[in-house]
Protein backbone atom coordinates (compact mmCIF):
# COMPACT_ATOMS: atom_id res chain seq x y z
CA UNK A 1 0.00 0.00 0.00
CA UNK A 2 1.58 3.75 -0.81
CA UNK A 3 2.01 6.13 1.52
CA UNK A 4 -0.93 8.97 2.17
CA UNK A 5 1.38 11.39 0.93
CA UNK A 6 -0.67 14.56 2.62
CA UNK A 7 -0.12 12.75 6.06
CA UNK A 8 3.54 11.92 5.66
CA UNK A 9 4.44 15.60 4.64
CA UNK A 10 2.19 17.00 7.76
CA UNK A 11 3.55 14.19 10.15
CA UNK A 12 7.41 15.59 9.04
CA UNK A 13 8.25 12.48 8.83
CA UNK A 14 7.77 11.52 12.07
CA UNK A 15 6.45 7.51 11.82
CA UNK A 16 4.51 7.21 14.85
CA UNK A 17 2.47 10.76 14.26
CA UNK A 18 2.40 9.34 10.44
CA UNK A 19 -0.26 6.59 11.86
CA UNK A 20 -1.99 8.70 14.50
CA UNK A 21 -2.61 11.54 11.78
CA UNK A 22 -4.00 8.10 9.39
CA UNK A 23 -5.77 7.23 12.36
CA UNK A 24 -7.52 10.58 12.54
CA UNK A 25 -8.04 11.38 8.94
CA UNK A 26 -10.15 10.52 6.03
CA UNK A 27 -7.78 11.86 3.40
CA UNK A 28 -8.95 11.90 -0.35
CA UNK A 29 -7.29 9.80 -2.97
CA UNK A 30 -6.27 12.67 -4.90
CA UNK A 31 -4.81 13.93 -1.44
CA UNK A 32 -3.67 10.90 -1.01
CA UNK A 33 -1.65 10.35 -4.12
CA UNK A 34 0.17 13.86 -3.15
CA UNK A 35 0.80 17.18 -5.22
CA UNK A 36 2.12 15.58 -8.11
CA UNK A 37 0.17 13.29 -9.06
CA UNK A 38 -1.05 12.38 -12.41
CA UNK A 39 -4.66 11.67 -14.08
CA UNK A 40 -5.60 8.03 -13.39
CA UNK A 41 -6.58 6.87 -16.92
CA UNK A 42 -9.37 4.17 -15.56
CA UNK A 43 -11.28 6.83 -12.98
CA UNK A 44 -10.29 10.11 -14.41
CA UNK A 45 -9.22 11.44 -10.97
CA UNK A 46 -6.26 12.99 -10.62
CA UNK A 47 -4.84 9.79 -7.92
CA UNK A 48 -2.02 8.51 -9.63
CA UNK A 49 0.35 8.04 -6.17
CA UNK A 50 3.28 10.38 -7.46
CA UNK A 51 6.02 7.98 -6.67
CA UNK A 52 4.47 4.31 -6.91
CA UNK A 53 1.97 4.99 -9.58
CA UNK A 54 -1.05 3.41 -8.05
CA UNK A 55 -4.60 4.71 -7.90
CA UNK A 56 -5.31 5.65 -4.63
CA UNK A 57 -8.71 5.92 -5.45
CA UNK A 58 -10.33 3.02 -3.54
CA UNK A 59 -13.23 2.42 -6.26
CA UNK A 60 -11.09 2.42 -9.34
CA UNK A 61 -10.66 -1.26 -10.76
CA UNK A 62 -8.65 -1.89 -13.60
CA UNK A 63 -9.56 -4.54 -15.67
CA UNK A 64 -7.56 -7.64 -16.22
CA UNK A 65 -6.52 -6.78 -19.70
CA UNK A 66 -5.32 -3.19 -18.14
CA UNK A 67 -3.58 -5.03 -15.19
CA UNK A 68 -1.69 -6.72 -18.01
CA UNK A 69 -0.41 -3.39 -19.89
CA UNK A 70 -0.20 -1.96 -16.26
Amino acid sequence: MASCEKCWRDSNGNPDRYSELIKERECTPEEQAGPYAEKCPICKLKSLHQYVHICMNPDCEPTDQEEENG
